[in-house]
């Protein structure tokens, strides 16, 4: 028998059972990290600024992609969370927030498992595996996955793949928002490698840390023109410019913040 004339019934079963149990799941980890981890962690014991994040109410719940400079393996990715699902207090379902991450950092503990779990997007790094270097193909599956995100919600992307301090954005980026088309926000990041009691474990207590959010990127003669070579990089340094903020960053990539979000 046939479900819509599209898949067979038992199979629809099947997945709806997955998505159901999939969407529970993500909305219990992220329940459970903000009751049990940023409102103690980004409100009591260290400080968390925002500058521009009243563009959060104003963007469509579909088709929206964040670029931010990384700093950490995930804590970027939770105070962004709580920006969006706490702070502003937007529904769990609408939008669909992720973010992107190496498949190898989602395997490396609990935790991370976890972060998978509330909205973890993973990609085959080409150029480095655990440590290591690396040459392969590009991850076509992960790629998808990451249009998938960006075409179904909103996803947190890192597009310089590594938390080096002042590291380049990767060369296929750009390309990936020309096929994918969607609204970029520029984010800077500043502190949160501060927060790091050991290697990538958060432990620092009554440090400050900062988020800036940008106007969205004016990509419209990009998008509208065939790629080439030479538009993608003058995108690639656009992207660098706004989440380094190379004009007005000190020395930890901190642009100067005037007030915290209320």
């Amino acid at each position: 028998m046939r479900v819509g004339g599209v898949i067979p019934e038992r199979q629809a079963a099947d997945t709806f059972l997955k998505r159901w149990l999939g969407k529970a799941l993500r909305e219990g980890v992220l329940t459970s990290f903000a009751l049990g981890f940023t409102l103690p962690y980004f409100r009591l014991f260290n400080e968390v600024r925002v500058l521009g994040d009243g563009l959060i109410d104003t963007l469509p719940r579909r088709g929206v992609v964040f670029l931010s400079n990384h700093q950490t393996y995930f804590l970027e990715a939770i105070a962004f969370f709580d920006l969006v699902y706490v702070r502003h207090q937007l529904p769990l379902d609408d939008p669909v927030m992720r973010f992107s991450a190496a498949e190898e950092t989602m395997k490396m503990n609990p935790l991370t498992w976890l972060m998978k779990a509330a909205g973890g997007v993973t990609v085959k790094r080409r150029y480095r595996d655990a440590g290591r270097e690396v040459n392969r193909p590009p991850d076509l599956e992960g790629i998808k996955k990451v249009v998938g995100a960006m075409s179904d919600g909103w996803l947190l992307h890192f597009p310089t793949g590594t938390t080096k301090l002042g590291a380049p954005v990767r060369p296929g980026v750009p390309r990936l928002l020309h096929d994918a088309r969607p609204i970029v926000v520029p984010v800077r990041v500043a502190g949160f490698r501060r927060l790091l009691f050991f290697r990538q474990l958060p432990g620092r207590l009554f440090r400050r840390c900062s988020i800036r959010i940008m106007e969205p990127m004016d990509l419209a003669g990009f998008y509208d023109a065939p790629y080439t070579d030479e538009a993608g990089e003058a995108v690639r340094c656009r992207i660098e410019d706004e989440i380094y903020g190379r004009s007005s960053a000190d020395g930890d990539g901190q642009a100067a913040l005037t007030r915290p979000n209320a």
